[in-house]
């Protein structure tokens, strides 16, 4: 499993989260496009490595037009809302902006549908929110912890004027969230970076659990302070005692009443030639009673828009279930192996180094039998018990 830490050491905002999920690894190409999803226009992420106090980071930045007005709960949740961005994405990024919502509700005795979106409503912020929780899923990270978050002290000038650090919606997004005391005057912790964190994190306290860093990265803040300002992320594969991998890919569903049977299979090739690891329908009863059919295809999180495309083009669905799963899988090795009806392909499988069992190829195993006129079965049973005979553990 994929789990994620994040240190907020010297605080936390948005564009530090950003900056260190880059860092850590993500493309911003892939991030750029995702992002693209959202109803908005004229805006541009770049990021640059920085040094802050001797230690490298990454700096996202995020060039936005010039707004007139400022936003509602209501206009930022619809932006959202309609985008094609993952079921993860949207509801967290809901889940964010409903916090800061309510967070400057009860700082300033209104509503949360009054609530005059300034920093937070602006367009660097929405792409802020959206973009991190994009990250983390194109990350494929399952669950996300913290540290204690650092906050500063002293004076911000915002839109409501000049307030203490933290700022009030600040401390209501953090009540219940461990905070340390940094000893720095000015802003270090943010609301919508604190938010961020309310939303993604499950716990924080950092779990107790065997497992290996795969990745790290440094997000930066825009500011200097006499400790690096700087946001630690970092990436875990939690270590399992069982005897097989674990990764996940993303599921996805549909079911077909309206399609001709008979071009099924040429469709389900063209799903696996798009990137899909797996492709299979079942036969079952649809709306008002049709005999239909359930697709079901694996893919990895990298390829999830490309053979949804696919699956678009090539059937007639309107709509797909999509969703991350885990899969457990053995060791495996493709071979070859000598029969007395010639080479056939084999595929090993492994549990704690020892073979378990071998498959030969169905097509290999096809043609030799109609090559030598016996049974399939025959072929395949000599192939099985020929690797079996002659194979070692590994």
């Amino acid at each position: 499993m994929r789990i994620a830490v994040f240190d907020p050491f010297c605080g936390v905002s948005g564009n530090m989260i950003l900056g260190a999920l880059v860092d850590c690894g993500l493309d911003v190409e892939l991030l750029r496009k995702m992002l693209q999803k959202l109803n908005l226009k004229g805006w541009k992420l770049s990021a640059r490595n920085v040094l802050k106090n001797s230690l490298k980071g990454t700096l996202v930045t995020v060039d936005i037009p010039m707004e007139t007005s400022a936003r509602h709960l209501s206009d930022i949740l619809k932006i959202i809302s309609e985008s094609d961005l993952p079921e993860y994405v949207r509801d967290k990024s809901t889940d964010a902006f409903r916090m800061l919502a309510e967070a400057e509700s009860h700082a300033h005795g209104i509503s949360t549908e009054e609530v005059h979106f300034h920093e937070t409503g602006a367009m660097d912020a929405i792409i802020d929110i959206v973009g991190s929780f994009c990250g983390l899923y194109l990350l494929d990270i399952e669950k996300v912890y913290a540290s204690s978050v650092a906050t500063g002290s002293g004076t911000v000038t915002c839109a409501h004027g000049i307030l203490p650090v933290p700022a009030p919606a600040t401390v209501n997004i953090l009540k219940g969230i461990p905070t340390v005391a940094s000893g720095i005057k000015g802003e270090i912790t943010t609301p919508t970076g604190a938010a961020i964190l309310a939303a993604a994190v499950e716990s924080w306290t950092i779990p107790n659990l065997r497992m290996t860093p795969e990745s790290t990265g440094m997000g930066a803040g825009t500011k200097d302070f006499s400790r690096p300002n700087l946001l630690r992320f970092t990436v875990y594969e939690t270590m399992s005692n069982a005897s097989w991998k674990q990764d996940n890919c993303v599921e996805i569903k549909t079911v077909l009443d309206d399609m001709d049977a008979r071009i099924w299979p040429d469709t389900a090739l063209r799903i696996l030639e798009s990137g899909a690891m797996d492709c299979y329908a079942t036969p079952c009863i649809g709306r008002k009673g049709r005999p239909s059919m359930e697709v079901t295809v694996l893919c990895p999180v990298s390829q999830r828009d490309e053979v949804i495309e696919c699956i678009f083009r090539n059937t007639p669905t309107l709509g797909l279930r999509v969703s991350i799963v885990e899969r457990s899988i053995l060791d495996r090795e493709f071979g070859k192996v000598e029969t007395v009806f010639g080479v056939i392909s084999v595929k090993r499988a492994f549990l704690n180094g020892k073979l378990l069992r071998a498959e030969p190829e169905y097509n290999d195993c096809a043609k030799a039998a109609a090559r030598y006129n016996v049974p399939v079965q025959k072929v395949i049973t000599t192939a099985r018990c020929a690797v079996l005979n002659t194979e070692k553990d590994r």
